[in-house]
C-alpha cells in the first residue's frame, strides 16, 4: 500500500466517524500534512488537498478541523473571538453625537421669523438670477408674509 493509498484510507476512516465536536479528523489530516510536507510533495495532484477532493470532503472543513486540533494540542494560537456590541442606549440629549443640533425653537413665532428670513433669501436669490418677473416675485413673497403674519399658513 502506497503512502498516498494508506493517507487515503485513514482520512476517509477518520471523516466517516466525525461528529459534530471531534478532532479525531483534524488530526489524521494535520499528521499526513505533516508526512506529505516532509516528504516534498509540492506539484498539483499530490498532498492533502488531492485526497480530500477525491474522497469529496470540503477543504474549508478539513482545514476548519486542522485548526481545531493545532489549537487543542497547542501548536497554533486560537483566534479571540468577536465582541458582540452592548445594546445601544437610549437616545438623550447628552449622548447626541451630531454636532449640528441645536435647541428647538420655543414658539410657533420663532419658526414663523425663520420662514420669513428664509423666503428672503430665497427672493434675493431668485431675483439675482432672473428666474421669474420681478413683479410677479416681489407679489409672491409679500402674499407669503401676509399668510404667515396672519397664521393661516399654517
Amino acid at each position: 500500500m502506497t503512502m498516498k493509498e494508506k493517507a487515503l484510507a485513514e482520512i476517509k476512516a477518520a471523516w466517516q466517524r466525525t461528529e459534530k465536536y471531534n478532532l479525531e479528523f483534524g488530526m489524521v489530516c494535520y499528521e499526513w500534512r505533516g508526512k506529505f510536507k516532509a516528504q516534498g510533495f509540492r506539484k498539483e495532484g499530490d498532498g492533502v488537498c488531492a485526497i480530500l477532493d477525491k474522497l469529496r470532503i470540503p477543504r474549508s472543513t478539513a482545514y476548519f478541523w486542522m485548526n481545531k486540533y493545532e489549537v487543542s494540542i497547542g501548536a497554533r494560537t486560537a483566534r479571540p473571538q468577536k465582541q458582540t456590541p452592548e445594546a445601544p442606549l437610549p437616545w438623550t440629549p447628552d449622548n447626541e453625537k451630531r454636532a449640528n443640533r441645536s435647541d428647538p425653537i420655543g414658539s410657533l413665532d420663532g419658526y414663523k421669523d425663520l420662514a420669513k428670513k428664509m423666503l428672503e433669501a430665497g427672493y434675493c436669490e431668485l431675483l439675482r438670477k432672473k428666474a421669474a418677473d420681478q413683479s410677479h416675485l416681489w407679489a409672491a413673497k409679500d402674499w407669503v408674509k401676509l399668510r404667515l403674519d396672519l397664521g393661516d399658513a399654517l
